[in-house]
């Protein structure tokens, strides 16, 4: 089954061909155009050269296959597409349908994250048993399951028994999905995070007394990306062809006198105008390169700045870390005796050191460096998104993107961003107002391999790629 994407303005759209003609007169086709079966994405026919074509809504959902491709299952994720998968089943059962023209894989259940709801593609003929279907789709979630949700495996594995078993019913699916997981209790499941949080004050304390408050002391070894100012450069094209018009008249008043051959007063005044045209878009143009440079330089140095921050906060869990492996005794600091992590020190000759302290070995002779970012392209519109994961979703809705762009025209599941060896690859998610990279929208389904200071859009939001 060939599966492409479409976009107009405002809305994207799964298209399916089926080389079989479309019984349109039949009830299952008919309740499928009808759109009244709320767990189905709404759908439309069109005939071409013989062959149909189903074409679904997926405005703002996402499929569970690009959606969970870097992401794990966790008891919630589950429960929603089982409970989705069971209301879909009903209403099929209400309204008459055959349950077997439904989809049930992960490229074609597609989900409202907003709204924790599953929608199922329905395409007559194309279906196949349930119960196979169900089986492969647990098959592909049991690889993926968090293992540190012991709900989320208990009930993975629960559902996978029972769809081995011959006769499965619904009921049997219900009573899978519903039961309670005997191993955890009611309080750990409304606050999972509990015993993760358990010792941060200490750790919080430890660190504010290993590690005094940083001040901004100027740091030499910060390289400034700024480009020196020239003061001006706009004005030198106008008073260079301002000096070219004068020149002109100069020779045109020589002409008068007699002194060389008298020019024609058109050659004159298109000389003049001319050269008073050149001066003017020069420097406009000076002027544009100018500001582009100084914007450059502002999203490098504030991009500069908060990476040495990340690499310095990465440095203290590290050290914090290996404090506590290391089982070494901690000391109080007090506050007068307290020093600065890093400070200037008067090295020794390097005879002195090899005298001394004998060969010196280098630990690491690399710099430290932050992850890519996007960076507003007006400094300050937007928080700066760091790339720090394998993937990062972007969007407006808290709870399921990793990077949030709080305002309207952005999607709640708007564009994500996959790293691969060292790339970064920017794919939009059916967002209703898409995504743009150097003015072009990216297509449905498409992978972009973003580029150094490559200008992307997600709708109104407008960024910088840094790498």
């Amino acid at each position: 089954m060939k599966a492409e994407y479409r976009r107009d303005m405002y809305h994207n759209y799964l298209i399916l061909e089926d080389e079989k003609e479309a019984d349109r007169a039949s009830y299952q086709v008919r309740m499928l155009l009808g759109n009244v079966i709320p767990s189905i994405l709404k759908c439309h026919i069109e005939n071409l050269d013989g062959k149909n074509f189903y074409s679904y809504e997926i405005t703002s959902r996402q499929s569970v296959a690009s959606y969970y491709e870097g992401k794990k299952f966790r008891s919630a994720d589950v429960r929603m597409i089982l409970e989705g998968i069971i209301r879909v089943m009903e209403d099929f059962a209400e309204y008459l349908m055959n349950p077997e023209q439904l989809l049930i894989r992960p490229d074609y259940i597609y989900l409202d994250i907003e709204s924790g709801t599953a929608f199922f593609c329905c395409l007559p003929g194309q279906g196949g048993e349930v119960q196979s279907q169900l089986r492969e789709l647990v098959e592909y979630m049991l690889p993926k399951l968090d293992h540190e949700d012991q709900e989320a495996v208990v009930l993975g594995y629960g559902i996978y028994r029972k769809v081995m078993e011959p006769g499965f019913q619904l009921e049997t699916m219900k009573e899978a999905a519903y039961q309670s997981c005997p191993e955890i209790s009611a309080g750990d499941r409304k606050n999972p995070e509990k015993s993760s949080m358990e010792g941060a004050d200490t750790k919080e304390e430890k660190e504010a007394e290993i590690f005094p408050a940083e001040e901004n002391t100027g740091n030499p070894c910060i390289v400034s990306h700024e480009q020196p100012e020239r003061e001006g450069s706009g004005w030198w094209w106008i008073a260079g062809c301002t000096a070219g018009a004068a020149a002109m008249l100069a020779l045109s008043g020589a002409g008068i006198l007699g002194l060389l051959p008298r020019l024609p007063a058109e050659i004159v005044m298109g000389g003049g105008i001319a050269a008073f045209g050149i001066g003017g878009i020069g420097g406009w143009i000076s002027e544009k390169k100018k500001k582009r440079q100084e914007k450059k330089a502002e999203w490098r140095s504030k991009t500069g700045k908060e990476k040495e921050s990340f690499s310095r906060k990465e440095e203290k869990e590290e050290f914090l870390e290996e404090e506590h492996a290391g089982g070494r005794k901690e000391e109080k600091i007090s506050p007068e005796n307290q020093k600065p992590f890093f400070q200037e020190v008067e090295m020794p000759s390097p005879e002195l050191q090899k005298t001394v302290y004998g060969e010196t070995e280098a630990l690491f002779s690399g710099t430290r460096s932050g992850p890519s970012t996007l960076v507003s392209r007006e400094p300050g519109e937007h928080a700066t998104i760091y790339l720090e994961q394998e993937i990062t979703v972007v969007g407006k809705l808290v709870n399921a993107a990793d990077a949030v762009i709080p305002i309207p025209t952005v999607s709640r599941v708007h564009a994500r961003i996959r790293r691969a060896e060292g790339e970064y690859y920017l794919a939009d998610l059916n967002s209703r107002n898409g995504t743009a990279v150097n003015g072009r929208l990216l297509k449905n389904g498409e992978e972009y391999c973003l580029q150094d200071e490559d200008e992307v859009d997600f709708a109104q939001a407008r960024y910088i790629f840094l790498k």
